[in-house]
């Protein structure tokens, strides 16, 4: 497929696409490698450096850190461009990056498994901040996390994960109307061929051949059902973290007989808490807000083109930025970090 393109032209918006790729290729790897380092870090501090008060909770806390581990690896194999144009926006790959170009139906999969670690991310941190909502309650249902029933608990962000992922590899799957849309702008943006992208997304606003626009349906539905999850993620995120800090607020007041575990409790009630708000805070700020807001400028048609894929440097970020409030937040891991700086430090001065 060829366009009537000068080859200055040409040359320009190609000189361009490959200083954006290689930049976001060097962030998506750092990132990547960063979060791989610090994640496992976090993993060996969470299993011998943690306070006994910390219980089933040490579990969640790694579950979400080998989360972060996959999404890291996922994220730099198949090195993922977001790009909109108008009511048209998707998730692409650059198939021969990593495969035969005739692996197509794999390229979708990996594509639809890359968007259900991003439904995966939000059904995580709501499971964490039911469970904090729960020890500061004092519910009974605190038990289920403390036998085999805490895999169900786990299971419930990988079915939200898979949920998303389904929605988009089925409604929000590639057609010939959004070949023809994305082609040539494929072809001038990137300077690639629209058959060797695999891409995902909503199509909301459809072009017809004399002009018209038909609203896709299916788009409206995916998108509506994908996001229908994620609101009722944030819901539970804001509900259980507002009456975790009620909760927790009058913990702090309340005075015992035994006023060392009083404090041992209160302390460390008070780190999760605030190391549970901050790491949430990253992904919200990091993936959901720069998602949300290419898809509501696409949902009024309007058009974002290469700064949509600003999201894909943000989102490769996450997983390196996320680990770092529970190590430093909280005092064990604080402390064993800042122990280790100490002792580099002081064999370093003596090899001087």
């Amino acid at each position: 497929m060829y366009y009537q393109l000068t080859s200055k032209t040409y040359c320009y918006y190609l000189s361009q696409i490959m200083k954006w790729d290689s930049f976001v290729d060097v962030i998506q790897k750092i990132s990547a490698g960063t979060s791989i380092f610090l994640n496992l870090v976090l993993t060996f501090l969470i299993i011998k450096k943690s306070p006994k008060q910390l219980g089933s909770y040490k579990y969640l806390m790694i579950y979400i850190s080998w989360f972060e581990i996959l999404y890291s690896i996922i994220d730099v194999v198949i090195s993922p461009i977001m790009f909109s144009d108008s009511s048209l926006v998707v998730v692409m790959i650059h198939k021969t990056a990593f495969l035969n170009r005739k692996s197509y139906w794999i390229s979708l999969i990996l594509v639809a498994i890359y968007c259900a670690c991003f439904g995966t991310s939000m059904g995580m941190f709501g499971i964490h901040f039911i469970y904090r909502y729960l020890v500061s309650n004092g519910s009974n249902y605190l038990k289920t996390f403390d036998d085999y029933r805490i895999i169900f608990w786990m299971l419930f962000p990988v079915a939200s994960g898979s949920i998303w992922g389904s929605i988009c590899y089925f409604m929000l799957a590639p057609s010939d109307a959004m070949n023809q849309r994305l082609s040539k702008k494929v072809m001038l943006t990137f300077g690639w061929e629209i058959e060797d992208v695999a891409y995902l997304g909503p199509y909301f606003y459809q072009i017809q051949p004399d002009g018209s626009y038909i609203i896709d349906i299916s788009s409206v539905l995916g998108v509506g059902i994908a996001w229908l999850f994620l609101f009722s993620s944030l819901i539970a995120i804001f509900y259980c973290g507002i009456r975790c800090y009620l909760n927790l607020t009058q913990v702090m007041n309340i005075k015992t007989n035994d006023k060392n575990v009083s404090k041992n409790f209160k302390n460390l009630q008070a780190q999760l808490f605030n190391a549970l708000v901050t790491q949430t805070a990253i992904p919200v700020i990091l993936m959901h807000i720069p998602l949300s807001i290419v898809i509501l400028f696409s949902y009024i048609d309007k058009d974002l083109g290469t700064l949509s894929g600003i999201s894909s440097i943000t989102i490769a970020l996450f997983p390196a930025l996320d680990p770092l409030p529970s190590m430093f937040i909280i005092q064990n891991y604080r402390k064993t970090i800042f122990g280790l700086f100490k002792i580099t430090k002081v064999i370093s001065i003596n090899k001087k």
